[in-house]
């Protein structure tokens, strides 16, 4: 027992020294830790007290970035909103600019580009910069250099990428003032190829999308005299034909290409092509239109070309007339849309045309010809324009040379194969451009005018029936003054009246071989005893000497006359307050009926105041 009680203490006291051996080294190992915990807390400290500093030096950073920020806000502010009065004072410039160029009547020119074509090279292109002002800076593939770039001005210049919407945007006020009753004209040049119909008309199978011109100006004219139907009453009508080879045909009729008309220019028709045998088509709808197109385009000439696969041959020309009724008013307008597809310029080597291409495009490039010349008589303000070397001048006649607002797209190719040609429709271009037509003029009648011309037609009526009257009483005259019974007598002259203030009733005498006749409607309410200041016609006066025929007859050629003092102030009291008439519209004079031709001179008449 002993023995196990010594083994335990022994054992117990090898444990306690263990223990006391692993105290010491945790308790080491806690002194370290205890040394290793201050380091890292003072590093700690310090990575704190550089963090705070860090933070400070940060916050006044971020401070000095927000003023800065701030101060840089205020700048992007301050510019904003000068750019932002920048395109109002550019949007500004440009609308004084229309009404400028409105009231000179210039020609206003828009430069459409087209894009290019499948397989051409687009890295190659003569198109170095388009300013937001209509600047177009073209370059010369084989020169460098300031000597190889040319500059145009227009009133704007679309890019390849401009749809068709946006095309039609900028022209639409334009196009709607047909219905205020003025006369626009549309027409797009450039050579073949270019985009002038693609512009003018869109693709043959063309979405709404991708309309051109014509099918969307008749849409929104439609759009709009619908919107406007409370108020006006519009009839619109369309037109449209083709100068091929010099002979106008007509497109809307079944047998259009074979149909020829004579072109017979009219100045009494300013509002329309004087092709008086055209077919005009009344359109109430856009699909009218759509079909009326259709039957158009079908119809109208084209060819192939090493440059076009389809190439227009010939000048087409849509008319639409528009007659508008105000129906509070009743005044009326007439206005006249010309929308003309122009057939391209081009060079014979390039198109390589031969036969009738080739006959067609000598037609073409002599009409273009002709119209070129038109322009540059118009800049130079010449007092002989030829509108007469060429159909097409003939047809745009009215729109040059007269009071009408006028648009022309330049279409033009990218490609430096074209760089010529190109040249030369932007000098063509900016040479219609500088043209002064004059400012538009509407087209109204108001009610006061038109009763003012009714009243005009009666009176010219009244005119000739009297004008028979004094012819039938010359004659008269003129036989009774060869019987002798006139001859001896033809010097007297008869007063009779058996009821004073009854209206007197006038005839002519040929009283001289320098007197003419004239005709005069007076009154008179004075009494028998002043017979110096009116004369009457008496039928009682044969009456009542037996009312035989032959005496009544020689009764109905007597006149009862008055000194030729009197009788000139009668006269000119009656030319002005009875037979001189006249109206005016838009400050111009329309029509003036004067009648009443006096003798230079006559003796006087010398009158009996005795009894008769």
């Amino acid at each position: 027992m002993e023995s196990i009680i010594a083994e335990l203490k022994q054992e117990l006291v090898v444990t306690c020294k263990m223990y006391e051996n692993r105290c010491q080294e945790l308790e080491e190992k806690a002194r370290e830790s205890k040394a290793h915990l201050v380091e890292k807390t003072k590093e700690v400290e310090f990575l704190l007290a550089d963090s705070k500093k860090k933070i400070k030096e940060l916050e006044e950073n971020s401070k000095l970035k927000f003023k800065n920020w701030e101060n840089k806000g205020l700048k992007l502010k301050v510019l904003a909103d000068a750019a932002d009065n920048y395109h109002k004072v550019l949007a500004e410039n440009q609308r004084l600019y229309n009404e400028v160029q409105e009231l000179k009547g210039n020609i206003r020119v828009y430069c459409r580009i087209r894009p290019f074509l499948p397989g051409q090279n687009q890295k190659s292109t003569t198109i170095d910069y388009i300013g937001e002002s209509g600047e177009l800076l073209i370059v010369n593939p084989s020169k460098q250099g300031k000597d190889g770039h040319r500059m145009f001005k227009f009133n704007k210049v679309f890019d390849q990428a401009a749809s068709q919407a946006e095309i039609f945007s900028d022209i639409q006020p334009l196009i709607r003032s047909v219905l205020d009753g003025y006369n626009v004209c549309i027409f797009a040049y450039g050579q073949t190829g270019s985009g002038k119909t693609y512009t003018m008309s869109g693709p043959i199978t063309a979405s709404m999308e991708d309309w051109g011109v014509n099918y969307r100006a008749l849409n929104d004219l439609f759009g709009i005299s619908e919107n406007r139907r409370n108020s006006f009453f519009y009839e619109v009508g369309v037109q449209m034909v083709e100068i091929y080879n010099e002979q106008v045909r007509d497109l809307l009729v079944d047998d259009g290409p074979q149909k020829r008309y004579p072109l017979c220019m009219s100045s009494t028709q300013p509002n329309g092509l004087a092709v008086p045998d055209a077919s005009v088509h009344p359109v109430k709808s856009t699909s009218d239109v759509l079909q009326l197109m259709h039957v158009g385009q079908t119809n109208r000439a084209v060819g192939s070309t090493a440059l076009n696969e389809r190439s227009s041959r010939s000048h087409s020309i849509l008319t639409v007339h528009v007659r508008g009724v105000d129906l509070k008013t009743g005044s009326t307008s007439r206005g006249c849309l010309h929308l003309i597809d122009l057939a391209g310029s081009e060079r014979v080597e390039r198109s390589e045309a031969t036969g009738d291409r080739l006959k067609e495009a000598q037609h073409i490039n002599k009409s273009l010809s002709a119209l070129g010349d038109v322009i540059f008589a118009l800049a130079q303000k010449n007092t002989h324009v030829p509108y007469r070397n060429s159909k097409l001048t003939q047809v745009l006649q009215s729109s040059l040379g007269g009071q009408a607002k006028t648009l022309m797209f330049v279409q033009i190719n990218p490609d430096v194969e074209s760089y010529s040609e190109t040249i030369s429709t932007l000098k063509f271009a900016e040479r219609v451009s500088g043209v002064e037509l004059g400012a538009a003029r509407s087209n109204k009648d108001g009610r006061d005018v038109k009763d003012l011309l009714e009243q005009v037609a009666f009176l010219k009526d009244t005119v000739a029936r009297k004008d028979e009257e004094i012819e039938q009483l010359q004659m008269v005259i003129d036989l009774r003054t060869r019987s002798p019974m006139l001859n001896n007598d033809r010097n007297a002259m008869l007063i009779h009246s058996s009821s004073p203030g009854i209206p007197c009733l006038v005839g002519t005498a040929r009283l001289g071989p320098q007197l003419s006749s004239a005709r005069l409607v007076i009154s008179t309410d004075k009494a028998p005893s002043e017979p110096d200041n009116s004369f009457q016609f008496s039928e009682n006066h044969c009456m009542a000497n037996g009312g035989d025929k032959d005496q009544k007859l020689q009764a109905d050629a007597y006149l009862v006359g008055f000194r030729d003092v009197d009788l000139e102030d009668k006269l000119s009291e009656i030319s002005d307050s009875v037979i001189s008439v006249g109206t005016e519209t838009d400050g111009s004079v329309s029509s003036s009926t004067e009648f009443g031709v006096f003798p230079e001179s006559s003796k006087p008449v010398q009158m009996s105041k005795g009894k008769m």
